[in-house]
């Protein structure tokens, strides 16, 4: 059976039908965040890297409609999870992302695209086509954060000196100092 995922399609016929996909991929799918998070995991020695972390499950659920009344303008909505392994910023040891990425946009073709309202979130065609995985896995890996982290500092296997108590000394404001002696001589 041919995964709706892959395969590409005009959006307007998956907006007349109102075609809805719900489904669970393995991370593995995604080519493009599996590099992502394997490069990150290269950084772990071999035995810390999960085994067969490739496996892990992503689930998709999309819903392909008209944005207008005209029937011009085919749009998604829906969303995307997924729990990738990651190596902690702050402790240099493999922990686990947990991803979710909110989709509502429309799908038009690169040149109709600048017409739209920039309030609008748009997904460029060049060729009148689209693959939903495209779009799911952007989204991902635009939800992917900047330095990866366990969720609370206690899971850490070491702490950071940037998650110590900062310890505030009395500072030296020498514009203040000197505000205060323009005010006394006047």
């Amino acid at each position: 059976m041919a995964n709706p995922l892959l395969d590409r399609v005009a959006p307007d016929y998956l907006a007349r039908r109102k075609q809805v996909i719900e489904n669970v991929e393995k991370l593995s799918t995604f080519e493009r965040l599996t590099a992502i998070v394997g490069e990150d995991l290269q950084a772990l020695d071999a035995e810390l890297i999960p085994k067969d972390w490739q496996d892990s499950p992503v689930s998709v659920c999309l819903r392909f409609a008209w944005a207008d009344a005209r029937e011009r303008l085919p749009e998604v909505r829906g969303w995307a999870e997924a729990t990738v392994p990651a190596v902690c910023q702050r402790c240099l040891e493999p922990c686990t992302l947990s991803l979710r990425a909110e989709l509502k946009m429309l799908l038009l073709d690169s040149a109709d695209a600048q017409s739209v309202d920039d309030a609008l979130e748009v997904w460029g065609l060049t060729d009148g086509k689209l693959r939903p995985i495209d779009v799911i896995e952007e989204m991902l890996v635009m939800a992917m954060p900047i330095a990866a982290k366990h969720e609370s500092v206690g899971d850490c296997k070491q702490q950071s000196v940037a998650d110590e108590p900062i310890e505030v000394k009395d500072t030296v404001r020498p514009f203040a100092d000197l505000k205060a002696q323009i005010e006394k001589s006047r």
